[in-house]
């Protein structure tokens, strides 16, 4: 089995590393976290790897995931090949879904690569659970790739493949269907908060038809899917939702408007009339009072 050194074991860190260790994949050997603490409670989780308080500290081994955060990459990256513990044989990656494996370009002759894993690691022990059938996105040399894409698949992932030189945008879809519909539903308890219904009310409220509206679009594609004032063109109800925002919170009446414009250009590729368009877009353009 080879081995496997971790380089900020955090909630993506140590959700990996359990898995690859529990299915046999990779032996995690050495943790390296923030503080000495963190690293053991990392290899607790995982059950395996010994955590140590430098990067010096670690072995050479088989294959190294820096999981730190993005604008620690390559000081790690840098670090690790001042410290002589990687050659042509070892492999680098880290699991950013924002930068390429050229960021690890100090560590040739190394094998490089990033991999990252379209999944919300908020909670590790839930992530173990649902991990299986996530889909990774991997860039690299490769062989790299089909070491990194034969390990994914053992843990039930589906493999892409992408262009380094596509990331940003690749990772943007990301955030924008992830950490904005969760900006999304804060925007929309507080709507609900204004007119005077409770948090938790207003989450029962929401959850069968947020779930709904998820399957719609996961099957049907969101030209199918998007229903509302916007899409059958109700001028007027989207009017009088502008000025109870803009009455309550300026910030909401402004994310509203500009979500409102982004939801005309899909209803346009549906059934809104020409003419319906152009009032929204009118009302939706003016500045919030």
């Amino acid at each position: 089995m080879q081995s496997l050194n971790i380089i900020g074991a955090g909630r993506l860190g140590k959700t990996l590393g359990r898995l690859w260790q529990e299915s046999g994949v990779f032996q995690v050997q050495s943790i390296y976290n923030r503080s000495l603490e963190s690293g053991l409670a990392a290899s607790r989780f995982i059950g395996a790897g010994n955590a140590v308080e430098s990067l010096a500290a670690m072995p050479a081994a088989d294959l190294w995931l820096i999981g730190c955060i993005d604008s620690e990459i390559a000081v790690f990256a840098h670090q690790l090949a001042e410290n002589g513990l990687v050659d042509g044989n070892t492999l680098v990656f880290h699991c950013s879904g924002a930068l390429s494996s050229q960021i690890l370009e100090p560590l040739k002759p190394a094998l490089i690569a990033s991999a990252h894993p379209v999944h919300s690691f908020a909670e590790p022990e839930t992530s173990l659970q649902t991990f299986a059938s996530t889909s990774v996105a991997i860039e690299g040399d490769s062989r790299a790739i089909e070491i990194l894409s034969a390990a994914f698949a053992v843990l039930g992932c589906e493999i892409l493949t992408i262009d380094p030189n596509n990331k940003s945008l690749y990772h943007a879809g990301s955030v924008i269907a992830s950490n904005y519909l969760t900006t999304l539903m804060d925007l929309s308890l507080q709507s609900f908060a204004a007119a005077g219904i409770e948090r938790d009310s207003a989450l029962r409220l929401l959850a069968p038809i947020v779930s709904q509206t998820l399957q719609n679009n996961m099957t049907l594609g969101p030209e199918k899917s998007l229903t509302g004032p916007i899409a059958r063109g109700d001028v007027e109800t989207v009017g009088a939702q502008v000025e109870s925002l803009a009455s309550v919170d300026s910030q909401l009446a402004l994310c509203y408007r500009h979500l409102g414009l982004a939801c005309v250009e899909l209803a346009r590729r549906g059934s809104l009339s020409p003419e319906s368009a152009a009032r929204l877009i009118e009302l939706l353009s003016e500045p919030t009072r």
